[in-house]
């Protein structure tokens, strides 16, 4: 698992989405580093990180059990955690799981759970990219992915409208064009029918999460919807829209994502 980690204070965790590694905080973290210890981390099988022995691994308790083992190691205490798109799915299981670590939980565009998979059978159109992976057989998408990595995720960064500029856009191609990292982020839409369940089931079993969570979505993305279906597996929370911003609520309005972070790590 790799990691980055700088500043000083109360710590707080941040979890990427997919196709993205822990660069996409650059724009909030060292704000954040003034007065917090920021942990930024590549989730398995992205950026740096290495990949799970096997594909149930990229399943949503099994990576927030990797994600434990960086939080423990660091020796960070009672922390907050933030996690965007997969990130935000991510952290919803480690709060479901580790429920005495965290003292504060934000979502940022990322349903809860099945509610996603609700998403994907409802639209098919707007989540073409988990049709894409659950539908050809044998690793066909990866083969049809290979070689075309600008073309195939240089479309979503066109989505951010240039605020994922081509340097940046580049960059994170060529990480996923490295052998394996397109199939790794595929098997997290592969495996979350069962992964996600899974979190259902635990937070069936031990209740709602009683922290203080934020579920924050796009304008022009899933806007209030965050914070609305949360509510189902969450006893406190507070929902916020990200003015202008598409799906790439990090780099297309930063500014106002760090204000409404900062404002709810106050409650």
């Amino acid at each position: 698992m790799h990691y980055v980690k700088g500043g000083q204070g109360p710590a707080i965790v941040l979890l990427h989405g997919w196709p993205e590694d822990l660069q996409a905080f650059q724009k909030i973290a060292p704000d954040l580093a003034k007065d917090h210890t920021v942990v930024a981390i590549d989730l398995p099988g992205f950026g740096d990180s290495g990949f799970p022995k096997t594909d149930d691994g990229y399943q949503a308790l099994a990576v927030a059990a990797d994600v434990h083992a960086v939080t423990r190691s660091l020796n960070l205490g009672r922390f907050d955690l933030l996690g965007h798109d997969w990130g935000g799915a991510i952290a919803l299981a480690y709060a479901a799981e580790y429920r005495s670590d965290l003292g504060h939980l934000a979502i940022l565009e990322a349903p809860p759970t099945t509610d996603y998979l609700n998403l994907v059978q409802t639209r098919p159109g707007t989540f073409w990219w988990d049709w894409l992976a659950n539908g050809p057989k044998d690793d066909l998408a990866e083969q049809l992915i290979d070689g075309k990595e600008s073309a195939f995720y240089g479309s979503f960064y066109k989505e951010a409208d240039g605020a994922i500029d081509k340097a940046e856009s580049d960059g994170l191609i060529a990480v996923f064009s490295k052998p394996g990292h397109t199939h790794a982020g595929l098997e997290y839409f592969r495996e979350q029918d069962t992964g996600n369940k899974a979190v259902d089931a635990l937070i069936a079993k031990d209740g709602k999460l009683t922290i203080p969570v934020l579920g924050i979505g796009g304008e022009h993305s899933m806007g209030p919807a965050i914070g609305t279906l949360t509510a189902r597996v969450a006893e406190h929370v507070t929902t916020d829209v990200v003015p202008g911003a598409n799906h790439w609520v990090l780099e297309e309005n930063p500014a106002y994502v760090l204000s409404s972070v900062r404002n709810f790590l106050k409650s």
